[in-house]
């Protein structure tokens, strides 16, 4: 078996066992409160914790295009694969089994879309640092200035191809998450009330 393939095969497991794991601590907490835990104010403050959290995973990407001499944002990339993961498991336990309207479901369809193609990505983001880290000792081993390595760096960085097919199937799926998650929330504000 190749490499990919047990990658491929690892994530998916994790997608499993974490969704899984939200829909039964769903379930035991609508066991629990005799009702939906989604409908409940506290299932309620789950969902916004969960979209709280999902908001953070967007200031690496503001941070990265907007602040790009200040230097590649290390730490906001672990915050955002981080808040990557937990936010949709907050949302998967706000949410439940429970798929009863369609903006709901297919939020949450493309919210799995997104997570399983930013932990497929991440693989891909180790392998190219690996080149990359080899990139920048041949460059500085040639003497160029480090401003002018990590520019280089990042022009290869931005312009590979699996990268930007990565992007292709990533980004507009972000976009539809999240036009699907602000009609959920204004409906269910709207139908369901503050």
């Amino acid at each position: 078996m190749s490499l990919l393939i047990k990658r491929f095969l690892t994530v998916l497991v994790f997608v499993i066992i974490t969704i899984a794991g939200g829909l039964l601590i769903e379930a035991f907490l609508s066991l629990k409160a005799g009702w939906l835990f989604g409908h409940t104010q506290t299932g309620h403050l789950v969902g916004w914790v969960g979209l709280a959290v999902i908001l953070l995973v967007f200031i690496y990407p503001l941070k990265k295009r907007y602040r790009r001499k200040a230097g590649w944002p290390k730490g906001w990339f672990w915050v955002h694969q981080v808040a990557g993961i937990i936010g949709p498991v907050l949302i998967f336990i706000h949410a439940g089994s429970h798929f009863h309207a369609l903006v709901p479901v297919l939020a949450m369809l493309a919210m799995v879309i997104v997570t399983v193609s930013g932990v497929l990505a991440s693989a891909v983001h180790r392998k190219a640092l690996y080149l990359l880290n080899d990139k920048r000792k041949e460059l500085l081993n040639q003497g160029l200035p480090l401003e002018v390595v990590e520019d280089r760096l990042h022009d290869m960085a931005s312009s590979e191809e699996a990268f930007r097919i990565w992007q292709v199937i990533h980004a507009p799926m972000v976009i539809l998450f999240l036009a699907l998650v602000v009609t959920h929330v204004a409906g269910a504000l709207y139908f369901g009330g503050v």
